[in-house]
């Protein structure tokens, strides 16, 4: 079992009830305030499976060195990219497993999802043998990348109906867990309990490998969020039905749901 390196947030545990507000302080002052878990948390989802990395990322912080933070977070744009290929991967697994489908055919599975999103997206790196590869590279901090996402995108939806007016980068995932270290944290509580401990009928294994995991640590002070379920449709489910068992190919691409407030 791996726990993450990453401070716990001090005080009581904090219940995050008001998140417009959260959300809105943070994005408009533009303002780091947890950076003892912010950085690393950012870390962990970039390079889960580079250490090197991390400490450089990490030692470029401390020593406010923006020339090595820059050249770093350069290698953000690809790198988000993939977070999102991972959290529609951890979001449909969820969609699947929540409404209860394909039952008869073992449940949800990592290939299944994988199977939708290839069934209809028509953007580069969506064919199911890329998105098996992305799998890989991010599966062990798919919990952390995923929520991520689902708190760029809550914050994407909230602009839109009363702007920010601040500029459109600063609503990348990875600027939400700099500014939000707790928000995502939150959420992807909720996410690891449900990938570590959900097991679908027919399986024998969860959706996240239990002994490889970046697990959060328990002493991090933070109350999970839950997450909103979304209707898998029919032509989802066509798409399922008529998919080979043990056929790691065809599928659909969805938008990841934002967090409900």
């Amino acid at each position: 079992m791996r726990t993450m390196e990453i401070r716990g947030f001090p005080g009581a545990k904090m219940q995050l009830t008001d998140l417009g507000w959260l959300i809105k302080i943070r994005v408009t002052k533009d303002l780091i305030f947890w950076p003892d878990q912010a950085v690393p948390l950012v870390g962990y989802m970039a390079w889960p499976n580079a250490a090197e990395v991390r400490e450089r990322w990490l030692n470029a912080h401390r020593c406010d060195d923006q020339a090595a933070i820059n050249a770093l977070a350069a290698k953000l744009k690809i790198i988000q990219q993939h977070w999102a290929r991972v959290a529609d991967i951890v979001h449909l697994h969820y969609d699947l497993s929540q409404g209860q489908h394909q039952k008869r055919r073992g449940g949800a599975s990592v290939g299944k999802a994988i199977a939708l999103i290839d069934a209809k997206a028509r953007s580069k790196g969506t064919g199911a043998a890329k998105l098996w590869e992305i799998w890989k590279s991010y599966k062990d901090a798919a919990h952390l990348v995923t929520a991520a996402v689902m708190v760029s995108a809550d914050v994407q939806t909230r602009n839109r109906k009363e702007p920010y007016g601040i500029r459109l980068h600063q609503f990348q995932p990875y600027r939400m867990a700099l500014l939000m270290p707790e928000l995502v944290i939150a959420v992807a509580l909720t996410i690891e309990k449900y990938g570590l401990e959900f097991v679908t009928h027919g399986r024998a294994e969860p959706l996240f490998d239990p002994e490889t995991l970046w697990r959060i640590p328990a002493d991090i002070n933070v109350a999970p969020i839950s997450l909103p379920v979304r209707k898998i449709n029919i032509g989802d489910v066509v798409v399922l039905n008529a998919r080979r068992a043990g056929n790691r190919g065809q599928a659909n691409r969805r938008k990841t749901t934002p967090v409900s407030a």
